[in-house]
């Protein structure tokens, strides 16, 4: 029998992931692992962010109401501000980098995701990058994407 999870139950959820996919030492190691020491932590950071925030999106839209997650989206803009985004940066952000992994997760085009990370990060095609740093951003985007899908399915989404 699936948990039951109400909207700021499912949200939590949602919140633990990301952090679970994005603490500051391990992701400072994950960096490293791709190869892609020589850029700006927090420009990393910032484009890792969105992509866990779209891997958690398209996971939890698949099973969870509408309305969770339309909620999910909103609670986004909360949760950069206890980040340090200032609102300017929570706008660009939700508009540019969360939209870009968002359309070509739903379009079932995650193996496009490092291409778009690349290309945003260092202004490369993934063409001229490094396999090293290719093939182990591309298995964590995946395996990332395929595990929002199992951890969603098993709840079900209850109304408050």
């Amino acid at each position: 029998m699936n948990k039951e999870l109400s909207t700021q139950d499912a949200l939590e959820v949602c919140y633990i992931i990301f952090e679970k996919n994005c603490q500051k030492d391990a992701l400072k190691t994950f960096q490293e692992k791709v190869y892609l020491a020589d850029i700006a932590f927090n420009d990393f950071a910032k484009e890792w962010y969105a992509f866990v925030f779209g891997a958690i999106y398209h996971g939890f839209s698949q099973y969870a109401p509408a309305f969770m997650v339309l909620e999910y989206v909103r609670s986004i803009k909360y949760f950069l501000k206890e980040y340090g985004y200032a609102e300017d940066e929570i706008t660009a952000f939700l508009d540019n980098q969360f939209q870009a992994y968002i359309r070509l997760i739903i379009e079932e085009k995650v193996k496009e995701c490092p291409a778009l990370f690349y290309k945003r990060l260092l202004d490369k095609n993934i063409s001229e990058i490094d396999k090293r740093s290719v093939i182990p951003l591309s298995g964590a985007m995946a395996m990332l994407v395929a595990n929002c899908l199992d951890i969603f399915e098993k709840y079900k989404y209850v109304s408050n």
